[in-house]
């Protein structure tokens, strides 16, 4: 008799349940992890509410995940190691590929193209983990890697000299930016309408927007709603950055006289580089204290339906922990 696990199913109608399935295959030169904890995305509520990007049914989605490999079909990777599994699903073969992997005009994400963290269980490439040495930090923090290689990514375009930013938007990806920059010495003003999240990001030292530097270098849109680019673009000074992390499928309200005149630049930024998870972990491991609480619930995995389903406004991360 098949071995089963409890896993999140998503059905082409929309709907969500959790319910037991048949456990993954295992083939050569993968890994079997056992689930630690899996964060909620924007994207998985998206996908859950649209079917968006979704290329099987019932999909179990989920592609921010920790856990410890159970069984092992490769070498060099033992049963029992700590791992974080990297999300990105690219072809490696076509010419944006060469460029960065993140580029790939055929990527599809962990979750959306083959099952995903939101289960007991999920096999991944050995060259897919990245292993997360350092006990002293657990795995409902660890999972913030693929969030935080994300946050790392995008911010490698914010030059160098900037000393001001203003962050749109203090979602998990907002307060990451937020501790990352806090952590380089800048000044951080946050623009946030739910009261919660921005008395977070003035307990851990940023400014309401309303009470910051009137002349801002950088501005990272982490909010993405419609007109948020043209407000940033407002926001920042003459020859500034506008930084645009969120996804919103709305056009951007500039006009290109204005944008010239003014000098900015804009950019955009997706996914992360193949150091990127390793950097985020290693990230998460100098300052644990510093990221844990970023996550703010942590919920059962029958919870995670409704979660998913009809989401409510959170304080931060939501990430589903496994017993």
């Amino acid at each position: 008799m098949a071995r089963t696990i409890r896993a999140l199913r998503l059905h082409r109608d929309l709907t969500a349940d959790v319910a037991e399935i048949v456990a993954p295959h295992l083939a050569e030169g993968e890994v079997r992890v056992r689930s630690g904890a899996a964060g909620i995305c924007g994207s998985d509520v998206h996908a859950a509410q649209t079917g968006a990007w979704i290329e099987y049914w019932p999909a179990t989605t989920g592609h921010e995940v920790a856990g410890t490999v159970v069984e092992s079909a490769a070498a060099g990777i033992a049963v029992g190691s700590r791992v974080i599994v990297d999300s990105r699903i690219p072809c490696r073969a076509c010419a944006d590929c060469a460029v960065s992997p993140r580029l790939c005009a055929h990527l599809t994400w962990l979750g959306e193209s083959r099952p995903g963290g939101f289960a007991e269980e999920l096999t991944a490439s050995a060259a897919d983990v990245h292993p997360v040495a350092d006990d002293a930090l657990p795995l409902d923090v660890a999972v913030l890697a693929e969030p935080l290689a994300v946050v790392l990514q995008a911010l490698r375009g914010v030059p160098a000299e900037a000393r001001t930013v203003l962050i749109q938007g203090y979602g998990p990806i907002g307060a990451l930016a937020h501790l990352v920059l806090r952590g380089r010495g800048v000044e951080v003003a946050v623009a946030e309408t739910h009261p919660g999240r921005l008395a977070a990001a003035v307990a851990r030292g940023a400014v309401a927007a309303a009470d910051g530097p009137k002349r801002i270098d950088v501005v990272i849109d982490a909010a993405g709603y419609r007109g948020s680019v043209a407000v940033a673009f407002a926001a920042v000074r003459r020859g500034g950055t506008v930084l645009v992390i969120a996804i919103g499928d709305h056009p951007i309200d500039i006009s290109a006289q204005a944008l010239v005149e003014k000098g900015v630049s804009i950019l955009t930024s997706v996914g992360f580089d193949d150091d990127g998870i390793p950097a985020a972990i290693a990230t998460l491991a100098a300052e644990p204290a510093a990221f844990a609480d970023v996550v703010s619930d942590r919920i059962p995995l029958d919870d995670l339906p409704a979660r998913l389903t009809a989401p409510a406004p959170t304080l931060g991360k939501v990430v589903v922990a496994f017993a």
